[in-house]
């Protein structure tokens, strides 16, 4: 038997690599999904814990020649997204887990200390809006979680404070700081971020509600898988109709009568919420101001929204003179505001909206 020519034994020897690298590849995809339907056993996190690790050792090492200005925590995410592609997608229990082996493996090769970070499944630029007003009790602990993600921009609206909110945020990160001696009004802060912010995701918060970083993940994961706009679930969390308070109720009724009742009482109105930056500019960042209004917009684009997890911002919400009682200044304004966007639903669907006239012939009335 002739033997083949060198270059031609070398070509078979990549494409021989290269197949078994995508045998492999195929191979994490369907234990992936295997796994996201099943029960996750201790033994099936540490499988994906060892594999990650692993991962996360032998990226460092084919970097260890590369010079790059990139900041740690954004090298160590592109590189776990160029793993990640390649077995996605897992259950969150054992993405994170997955996650900070992959983190630690990374760092046992480079010698870079990066804490307890938090990747993103994505390589998309991602900013954090945060409204800010009189927070010094939790805006620390809130910055003790935005520090852990690999965000493109942390960008606070402080308004109306009269505590040391501002000094706090301005000594503790690298934030911008957008700062009014006067309040802006409730909502606008996040019409200006997301005006502000040049990164393709906008991850929005309220500076009273310190959220885990965790928690965050699968909204941005929302935006990345296609999704325009991705809500907080709290629907779960609301309990029997007959016990819903008046702000609930007219957040469902919206939704309904835009024709999503999928969507039950979720609205922009909640945090945790990202939107595409795309979709900032679509809706008009002006309307950010008044949520329900920019959701009425949303829907009657044909914008995808969706509701990817929850976040309990219910029990936790912080209690103030003007959100406790039945009806409070703050339940009024939701209220007010959800009255505007039923004003611009009408305006936009017709006075029926989305609901038929099942009895009335109308058409008689015009013979």
């Amino acid at each position: 038997m002739i033997p083949a020519p060198y270059s031609s034994r070398r070509a078979k020897k990549r494409v021989s690599k290269r197949t078994r690298t995508e045998t492999k590849r195929s191979r994490y995809k369907i234990e992936a999904r295997i796994f996201k339907n099943r029960p996750i056993s201790n033994g099936v996190i540490d499988y994906w814990k060892e594999t990650a690790y692993a991962a996360g050792f032998q990226q460092a090492a084919q970097e260890v020649s590369k010079t790059t200005e990139i900041a740690p925590h954004i090298r160590v995410n592109e590189s776990w997204n160029r793993w990640y592609h390649s077995v996605e997608p897992l259950p969150w229990t054992v993405y994170h887990a997955a996650a900070t082996k992959f983190v630690e493996g990374y760092s046992k090769h480079s010698g870079i200390y990066l804490g307890n970070a938090v990747l993103l499944p994505t390589e998309k630029t991602v900013a954090a809006i945060v409204l800010v007003m009189n927070e010094k009790d939790t805006i620390l602990k809130l910055l003790e979680q935005l520090h852990r993600l690999p965000l493109h921009e942390i960008i606070f609206v402080v308004n109306g404070s009269t505590d040391e909110s501002f000094e706090i945020i301005r000594n503790q990160s690298k934030a911008i700081i957008v700062h009014s001696k006067h309040a802006l009004g409730h909502d606008v802060g996040r019409a200006v971020g997301a005006k502000l912010a040049d990164s393709e995701i906008l991850l929005f918060l309220d500076g009273d509600l310190p959220i885990l970083a965790e928690q965050l993940v699968p909204f941005i994961d929302a935006i990345k898988q296609g999704s325009d706009i991705a809500l907080n679930d709290i629907s779960p969390l609301i309990g029997m109709f007959s016990k819903r308070d008046y702000v609930t109720i007219v957040k469902e009724f919206i939704n309904r009568s835009m024709g999503r009742a999928d969507l039950g009482a979720n609205s922009l109105t909640a945090v945790p919420h990202a939107i595409k930056k795309e979709a900032a500019q679509i809706i008009g960042y002006a309307n950010l101001s008044v949520p329900p209004k920019a959701q009425v917009i949303a829907l009657e684009k044909g914008l995808k929204i969706n509701a990817p997890a929850s976040v309990d911002v219910i029990t936790k919400n912080r209690l103030r003179a003007r959100n406790v009682g039945l009806r409070n200044a703050v339940s009024d304004l939701i209220i007010g505001d959800h009255i505007e966007a039923l004003k611009t639903a009408f305006e936009l669907k017709g006075s029926r909206l989305s609901f038929t006239d099942q009895i009335r012939q109308r058409q008689l009335t015009k013979m």
